[in-house]
C-alpha cells in the first residue's frame, strides 16, 4: 500500500515539474492612459491603468514604464498621459 502511494505522488510530481518545464513566457508591452491634476500624478496614474491591464491578463508588470505622449485636453484643463509597460506571462 505505502509503495502504491508512493509511486502515484511520484508521478503526480513528474507530471507537474515536466508542465512547468514546458510553460511559455510571453513578454509584451501594455499601454494605459489616465489624467490627474498634475503631470506626474497623471503618469502615474496610467502606469496603474496598464499595471491592471497586464495584471487582468494574468501576467507580471515590468516596475519601468516608458512615457510615450503627454498632454494637457483642452475640455477639462487636466494633464494627461500615456505609458507603456512591460508585461510578462506564463502559460
Amino acid at each position: 500500500m505505502n509503495q502504491r502511494i508512493l509511486s502515484v505522488s511520484l508521478g503526480l510530481f513528474a507530471c507537474v515539474c515536466s508542465a512547468s518545464a514546458l510553460a511559455a513566457r510571453h513578454h509584451f508591452y501594455v499601454v494605459g492612459e489616465s489624467y490627474g491634476h498634475t503631470s506626474e500624478e497623471a503618469i502615474d496614474n496610467a502606469w496603474r491603468v496598464a499595471d491592471e491591464k497586464c495584471y487582468l491578463s494574468w501576467g507580471r508588470s515590468d516596475q519601468d514604464y516608458t512615457v510615450l505622449a503627454e498632454w494637457v485636453d483642452p475640455a477639462t484643463g487636466y494633464p494627461s498621459a500615456r505609458v507603456s509597460v512591460g508585461c510578462t506571462n506564463y502559460d
